[in-house]
């Protein structure tokens, strides 16, 4: 019995084999045995041996066929389109199958997921749900069943996911790096023995390889008799509400995940650690309620204000007493505060306004959809003019179903002036985002600064995820400090952010004056956009030559306004009555306004659409 599994698995890596990761594992044996379980998502660091773990599956489930999706693959090849072969011979166009015809009753594995078209991503997952795919294109229609499992893997260091596609995900896990050392050693080894002598590592496993074999049948037969306890709904119910999951995927995912759980486990009903666990693997991506510094930082918790302190009738509010003050006067106070909880972030770089119009027709942000070379080919059209970039199968498509009335002679095929396509491509544009910061001592009232660290780390995130580099220069005092040349590292921003001391005076002239020198100079400006976000609010009492500090800033912005610059000011201001200084500066710069608040997309997502369209 051993050496027939060995020889049927050979060159397979034993799922018994992979070390730790009992979670990923158990999301994944759910998904083997329930059909009603749709997707899974595991997300993990470069290493962490996500596709190791997936490809390992068929060592318990022999006969399971797993399809890797191209990362580059088409839709007409997904979905299927016209047979080519069949239009040049007979001239009749026909629906020929694609991929997911050939991962019918296997297992679509989706590596980096996250790097795919959207679209794609979507189709597989529309296909996937209704267990048929059907196809209208190109003059032909075709439809058959799909019945497939769903895997996609993930590293978020490379870019996040959409969360309307996240959602769509019954399970997500995550693949951790392991840090004990003992087990290090052991993955090691393993590793090292499958390379060298593969039949080896699968003989030493196979005896629990074949009892989990047997468990994965007997869990496959126990599943539909498993009993959910009608006291549960409610808990589910509360859970999902108290974590902030918008729909109803994220209840039926507990479910169907805590009785596929009881039927592993032998049992046919589910208890409350079924329960636990089955929310653990489908809540976490769908919860709304808070969000994880970068890489599981920790962050320092700051008490809660006051709820005695009153602001005055001009607007200002209490400033707390700083610690070891002494008799240093006020402009010499100054405070490290926590970074507060960050947020899902809006869409607040969409262009605006005439000047964000650079000429280009733009996709994604950071993107600019092009016909000539060069950049990436993501769809096709027919031709504007003279054709510099053929899309030679489109072209070929196209004209096939004319070849049996064009006379051919010696050639295979006869192309005419409206079989042509040409391709369109998508290139990526570089973005540089430079916050400015202000860390004056107006912003440590009612510790406003730990409110917004929290922002400006949501943003910087965000800006990360979307492959922007990021820059950070902080006004105080009487100068404006570069803490982070732009860069690509949202650790290293991180840590600047929750170092940067807050107290002092406000120079805003001379911190618009400074970032916009900054941004435009040659060290920084590459030809690709350039963005300002200003994050303050708007109290200059600093001026450049002794006159009014706010003129001084509305006379720099003018001037800056003028720079191939983006601007976007965030206002920090609160309570009343609401000063308009910031929202002046944005005026005098011609850029975008937000009010702090309106940057969290959970809450105030719809109050952005007027400023953005204008």
């Amino acid at each position: 019995m051993v050496a027939a599994t060995v020889q049927l698995l050979r060159g397979t890596y034993p799922f018994t084999a992979v070390v730790g990761q009992d979670q990923v594992k158990k999301a994944l044996l759910c998904a083997a045995i329930s059909k009603e379980i749709r997707g899974v998502l595991i997300t993990g660091s470069a290493g962490t041996a996500k596709s190791t773990v997936v490809r390992s599956l068929r060592s318990v489930m022999p006969g399971l066929r797993i399809h890797n999706l191209p990362l580059n693959v088409s839709e007409d090849r997904l979905v299927g389109g016209i047979d080519v072969d069949h239009a040049i011979k007979h001239g009749v166009k026909r629906y020929q199958a694609g991929i997911l015809k050939e991962v019918d009753g296997g297992l679509l594995y989706l590596d980096e997921i996250n790097l795919f078209e959207d679209h794609i991503v979507q189709r597989v997952l529309d296909v996937m749900e209704g267990g048929e795919n059907r196809v209208e294109r190109e003059g032909v229609s075709g439809t058959h069943e799909c019945d497939f499992g769903l895997v996609g893997t993930m590293d978020p260091a490379e870019g996040a996911m959409s969360s309307h596609l996240l959602d769509r995900f019954d399970i997500c896990v995550s693949m951790d790096s392991i840090t004990d050392r003992d087990r290090r050693i052991e993955v090691l080894r393993r590793r090292l023995l499958h390379e060298s002598s593969p039949d080896d590592l699968l003989t030493s496993h196979s005896d629990e390889t074949l009892g989990l074999m047997e468990e994965l049948e007997d869990a496959k037969d126990r599943l539909p008799c498993v009993i959910f306890p009608e006291a549960f709904y409610e808990t589910v119910s509360l859970l999902t509400m108290e974590m902030g999951v918008q729909g109803h995927r994220g209840d039926m995912a507990v479910v169907r995940t805590a009785k596929a759980l009881a039927a592993l486990d032998g049992r046919d009903q589910v208890c409350l650690d079924d329960l636990q666990e089955a929310a653990s693997m489908c809540l976490q991506h769908r919860r709304r309620d808070r969000e994880e510094d970068p890489g599981g930082t920790p962050r320092t918790e700051e008490p809660s204000p006051d709820p005695s302190d009153e602001e005055d009738e001009g607007g200002d509010v209490w400033e707390p007493p700083q610690k070891d003050l002494g008799e240093r006067p006020e402009s010499e106070r100054e405070d490290v505060f926590s970074i507060g909880d960050p947020f899902v972030v809006i869409d607040y770089l969409k262009p605006a306004d005439r000047r964000m119009d650079m000429g280009k027709r733009r996709g994604k942000r950071g993107s600019s959809v092009r016909s000539e070379l060069p950049g990436r080919c993501t769809s096709f059209r027919i031709p504007r003019g003279e054709v510099s970039d053929i899309a030679l199968v489109p072209t070929l498509r196209a004209a096939a179903p004319y070849q049996v009335q064009r006379r051919r002679q010696d050639v295979a095929i006869v192309l005419e002036a409206s079989d042509f396509r040409e391709k369109v491509r998508m290139s990526k544009n570089s973005t540089t985002i430079m916050f400015l910061v202000d860390a004056s001592g107006s912003m440590g009232a009612r510790r406003r600064m730990v409110t917004v660290k929290g922002a400006i780390l949501s943003l910087l995130k965000d800006a990360y995820q979307k492959r922007d580099s990021v820059g950070l220069m902080a006004f105080r005092k009487g100068s404006a400090e570069l803490l982070l040349p732009p860069t690509k590292s949202v650790d290293l921003a991180y840590n600047r952010l929750r170092e940067m001391p807050t107290g002092g005076r406000t120079p805003l002239a001379l911190g618009l004056s400074k970032a916009a020198q900054l941004l435009s100079s040659d060290r920084i400006g590459d030809g690709g956009d350039m963005v300002m976000v200003i994050v303050s609010d708007g109290k200059a009492n600093v001026p450049l030559d002794g006159g009014d500090a706010f003129a001084d800033a509305m006379e720099v912005a003018a001037k800056v306004s003028a720079l191939p610059i983006r601007f976007v000011v965030v206002d920090t201001g609160s309570g009343y009555p609401r000063i308009d200084r910031a929202q002046r500066l944005a005026r005098a710069l011609g850029g975008a306004y937000f009010r702090l608040e309106e940057l969290n997309a959970d809450r105030l997502a719809h109050s952005i659409r007027m400023t953005v369209h204008g």
